[in-house]
């Protein structure tokens, strides 16, 4: 009978995880396995995003590619005078107008269609409602200027003209008619990072004329460049005369 008896014991024992001293043990090895399953986790959720983004982008494909993000100073100058930053804001794809930063296009792409050689002054346009092309310019709620209509008492033509970095005052001037500067229609112009470009409509006789943004672009430019996600940026207002 005390055989059985404890038996009996060590049966009970067994079943309950081996009584009070096994209870007291640290399941290391099982906290172990589910911080390997977590670290397996996000490290396959980081490969696969990564590899991801370079199927997008073909393996090293022209800049900018999915998942970097350019910042390009911009100003609209309508027979001889800038006219107010466009603030409207909503684009899918990526490529659109910094909220916080007046005179700046955010080049972000989301998908191939706004990356590489697609990221154009053309999908920027097309993004914040402005109506661009080799023969009419205008902004959102502005007036609407087609190739040949009168500045004073000259026609004008559309214009783009880039410059380099911030500060530059000499820039490459293009024009999407037949002549004697390089034809490229506005719509193709490539987006650049840390550039400015101005797009305008004036008369020939001022083409060589056209200046390089406004002042608190450069700053808003400088300021979106060096500031962090987590760190908003100080920007300048602008102060443009209307017409």
């Amino acid at each position: 009978m005390g055989k059985a008896s404890s038996n009996k014991k060590v049966a009970r024992a067994a079943g309950i995880g081996g009584g009070r001293t096994y209870r007291g043990r640290t399941p290391w090895t099982y906290f172990g396995v589910i911080a390997l399953i977590v670290v397996l986790g996000v490290v396959g959720t980081v490969t696969s995003r990564d590899r991801r983004l370079s199927q997008i982008n073909q393996k090293g494909g022209t800049p900018p590619t999915v998942g970097t993000t350019w910042h390009e100073g911009y100003g609209v100058y309508e027979c001889g005078k800038f006219v107010d930053a466009i603030t409207r804001t909503g684009n899918p794809q990526g490529i659109t107008t910094a909220p916080s930063a007046p005179g700046v296009i955010l080049i972000q792409p989301k998908v191939k269609a706004a990356a590489g050689k697609n990221a154009t002054l053309g999908k920027f346009a097309s993004a914040v409602g402005m109506r661009l092309n080799a023969a009419e310019l205008q902004v959102p709620g502005g007036t609407l200027y087609q190739d040949g209509s009168k500045c004073g008492a000259q026609p004008g033509h559309v214009y783009v003209k880039q410059f380099a970095y911030a500060g530059a005052t000499v820039g490459q001037l293009y024009n999407g008619k037949k002549g004697q500067l390089p034809k490229l229609d506005p719509r193709d112009v490539p987006l650049n990072d840390q550039i400015l470009i101005t797009i305008a409509f004036v008369p020939a006789a001022d083409a060589s004329k056209i200046p390089p943004p406004p002042d608190y672009v450069n700053t808003n430019l400088n300021n979106s460049a060096s500031s962090s996600s987590t760190t908003p940026a100080t920007t300048t207002t602008p102060t443009t005369t209307k017409k």
